[in-house]
């Protein structure tokens, strides 16, 4: 064995005996937690950004790095949901995935992970009838116990929609052709709505208002923004007149 093994083998054996100290102490271990998030970077990187922005129907992937051997199990939790997590097969690093709604307007969550070791048996129970999590400590067992502070990060969950104006030349357009292209450059045709299908894919156009403009309207999916930077809407739009034209929008996807 060289030095280096013997060096982990110190550190692992080192770890082992403070978990023992503080399952049999029950004083706080600061076990140097920190909670990631992979909505931050367009390339889905994990970021410890306390603020970030995810589009809704997006499924994002939490990760909470501690010391190894100091921590038994995490508790993320998010819009009133909570999930124990044990160690995967990284020692020290806890993933745990939600999917998160808006409405019209932008809807914040936060998000947290919270590290513990346990004493005796586990006090978190699930319970399959319900399928939640339940606090359900035993009457004779110690408590088990938090190994750091309740790491956080707020997360904003919004929604866009295109609204493209376009000038009546003649009549109602006779096409519209919709891309979105995101900041990677993939792009994404969108179809126009069916008629008398009102949950379907698709955009519609509105109009014409008092100036003889129409509005050409769609709200993306998760799958067709950015996840950080801009999404553009690209219209090929012929005229009733024979006349055609390229319209475009910028939306802010965060």
């Amino acid at each position: 064995m060289d030095g280096r093994q013997r060096a982990w083998g110190r550190a692992a054996a080192a770890a082992a005996l403070a978990g023992l100290a503080l399952a049999a102490t029950g004083c706080m271990h600061v076990a140097g937690a920190k909670l990631y998030s992979d909505t931050a970077a367009p390339d889905g990187q994990f970021s410890d950004a306390k603020r970030q922005w995810a589009y809704d129907g997006e499924t994002v992937t939490f990760e909470l790095v501690c010391d190894a051997g100091a921590v038994h199990y995490v508790v993320f939790g998010a819009g009133g949901d909570e999930e124990v997590v044990d160690s995967g097969k990284d020692e020290g690093r806890f993933r745990w995935s939600s999917t998160f709604h808006a409405g019209i307007g932008d809807k914040q969550y936060l998000v947290y992970g919270k590290p513990y070791l346990v004493r005796g048996r586990r006090d978190y129970i699930y319970d399959r009838l319900d399928q939640k999590w339940h606090f359900y400590p035993g009457r004779t067992d110690p408590v088990d116990v938090g190994t750091d502070r309740e790491q956080v990060i707020r997360l904003v969950c919004y929604r866009r929609e295109f609204r493209v104006p376009v000038a009546g030349r003649g009549g109602p357009p006779k096409r519209i052709e919709v891309g979105l292209v995101k900041a990677t450059g993939e792009r994404t045709a969108v179809p126009p709505r069916p008629a008398g299908e009102p949950e379907a894919r698709g955009f519609v156009v509105l109009g014409p208002d008092a100036k003889g403009l129409y509005t050409v309207s769609y709200t993306p999916t998760h799958t067709e923004v950015s996840r950080s930077g801009v999404t553009r809407a690209e219209l090929l739009v012929e005229h009733a007149d024979g006349s055609q034209e390229r319209v475009q929008q910028d939306v802010d996807t965060p």
